[in-house]
């Protein structure tokens, strides 16, 4: 069940503030392999309406702040 106004994840599971609280995290870009700090950003397609249903979709993605690409936990590898 959907619930009005809440904010989900991408996998279906419904975002509590408890788990924005912990913030986002340091790491590598995946873009341009430098340090960076993580940042989250909403991703959907914001107000929608199917049928008589109005509703808001929100995808909250944690990215890097450099080039807003994955971030990685590890180093990557110098090729």
């Amino acid at each position: 069940m959907v619930r009005r106004g809440a904010v989900y994840d991408n996998d279906g599971f419904e975002v509590t503030e408890a788990d924005v609280a912990e913030g986002p995290e340091s790491g590598w870009c995946s873009e341009c392999k430098e340090e960076c700090e993580a940042k989250i950003i909403d991703s959907g397609i914001g107000v929608y309406e199917y049928g008589d249903e109005r509703a808001v979709d929100v995808r909250l993605d944690t990215v890097s702040d450099c080039c807003e690409a994955e971030v990685l936990k590890e180093a990557p590898d110098e090729d």
